[in-house]
């Protein structure tokens, strides 16, 4: 802190003045000349002190146990500092940030595969789709770097809800290996708004090694203009067999929810579906997340935070690091199903803080359809094992799971009515998915706690009773 910052500058001067000046200014002085000066000046302390430069001691202080006003300084006292098992839990369990080790991506060796052959091998453009937390990006990542070890440039990029056109494949040019009349030429051409046939024919002509261009986020642009752009490059780059492909990466419950290809370009597409991690491969996320962390995790506590996490790597992440950090606190070496417990609900927490809404909407449907909450809670399973749900789909697992029984299909009828807020549709009109797709994990959970006795107050219903009593309310 400077003085310039606080304007003590102008005043440093005079200082002692202002301070001596400031009983008078209080009692409503406003002259230097009318300041009186007492003839026995007043102390400020009860016993007069003897001028010394020698501190004198002071007696013990007798403590007291009154009640005190409460104060700032009693507020600041420091907080427990954060321990190194707590970093190792937050690094080893990390939410935050995509996967981009291959050692360290759970469950995925399968979509890897098949991003290698249609790519690499057969020079193929890719969609990678799926709900969120379903690990897209870092399998992205991971594929980017597979594909970096197989000869080729694999370039990354993220797209924008404003993006268009030129937006999003500007940025690439830069990175693109080209000769030096290449890269003039791409310079040439990104002082004007690129369009679709001039790029197209700078990346066959003038790209000198196999190059992917990986968009992620992708289901953030909302122009249709630049879709349909980004089709008709795809394109281009098929026809003229390009050594450059695109790789899509977005939240969509199919591939029209990202692209609406033409037929004929749907064949040099390679889709891959980001699907619900088997529990076996969960099992082992969780089991090395925890070894990372210097804990063991018992059966029974991997086993529940499996099934909440439903087959999302983010959740079992999330899910885990909050049941470490309840062991951790404990002061123990091994996560219990106790601990699970209380993890979950203290995750279920923060998900109300941040998305209060969907909770509200939640709450208030698991509330008022006391005997269809199971088939609630099975629209939001449904939802996270097929990212997109429907009627028809409803119905169908609910007779293997639950056995058909009269008003199953008004049950799920209802269920979908009062889940509908929550719901977006697919570009079909056919299928929905929960517009917050880490929903469904914290629907379920919802759905387990007991049912609620007595039917809490609304928000407007509290305030409506905090005025009772003002003008005869």
């Amino acid at each position: 802190m400077t003085a310039m910052e606080h304007d003590f500058g102008a005043r440093s001067a005079g200082t002692l003045d202002w301070l001596w000046s400031l009983p008078r200014r209080l009692a409503g002085g406003s002259s230097p000349s009318a300041r009186v000066i007492p003839d026995q000046a007043p102390l400020l302390l009860e016993e007069p002190v003897a001028p010394s430069f020698h501190r004198t001691a002071e007696p013990e202080p007798v403590p007291d146990d009154t009640p005190r006003p409460l104060s700032m300084g009693a507020m600041a006292t420091p907080l427990k500092p954060i321990s190194l098992r707590r970093d190792s839990i937050y690094s080893a369990f990390n939410t935050a940030m995509p996967v981009t080790d291959r050692h360290g991506l759970a469950g995925r060796n399968n979509e890897l595969e098949k991003l290698v052959e249609a790519i690499v091998v057969q020079r193929k453009h890719a969609i990678i789709f799926g709900t969120r937390g379903s690990g897209k990006t870092s399998l992205a990542r991971v594929f980017g770097d597979l594909a970096d070890e197989a000869g080729c440039v694999a370039l990354y990029g993220s797209a924008s809800g404003e993006a268009d056109f030129d937006s999003l494949f500007r940025p690439f040019l830069t990175e693109l290996p080209m000769s030096g009349a290449g890269q003039e030429r791409a310079r040439k051409l990104a002082t004007g708004p690129l369009d679709v046939n001039g790029l197209a024919t700078l990346l066959v002509e003038e790209v000198r090694q196999r190059s992917i261009l990986i968009l992620d986020e992708y289901d953030r642009v909302r122009s249709d203009t630049a879709k349909q752009d980004v089709a008709t490059l795809l394109k281009l780059l098929t026809d003229i067999h390009s050594p450059v492909q695109v790789v899509l990466v977005g939240i969509a419950g199919d591939v029209d929810g990202l692209i609406a290809a033409h037929p004929s370009l749907r064949r040099h597409i390679a889709p891959q579906r980001v699907s619900p991690i088997a529990r076996p491969e969960l099992e082992l996320l969780l089991a090395s997340c925890g070894e990372k962390a210097g804990l063991s995790i018992t059966p029974e506590a991997v086993e529940a935070l499996a099934g909440a996490a439903m087959g999302s790597p983010y959740h079992a992440r999330l899910f885990g690091m909050q049941a470490a950090l309840v062991t951790e606190a404990g002061g123990r070496e091994q996560v219990t199903a106790s601990d699970v417990e209380q993890g979950l609900a203290s995750a279920l927490d923060d998900w109300a803080e941040m998305s209060s809404a969907s909770h509200g909407l939640f709450t208030r449907a698991l509330r008022d359809s006391a005997s269809g909450r199971r088939m609630i809670a099975l629209a939001g399973i449904v939802a996270s094992q097929m990212s997109a749900i429907s009627l028809e789909r409803l119905l169908r697992v609910g007779s293997d799971i639950l056995g058909e029984y009269p008003g199953m299909e008004a049950d799920a009828s209802d269920a979908l009515t009062r889940l509908e807020p929550a719901l977006t549709p697919t570009p079909g009109g056919e299928l929905w998915m929960f517009e917050d797709t880490l929903a469904p994990q914290f629907l379920l959970l919802m759905a387990k706690q007991p049912a609620p006795r007595t039917v809490a107050p609304t928000p407007a219903e509290e305030m409506r009773a905090m005025l009772r009593g003002v003008d005869g309310l």
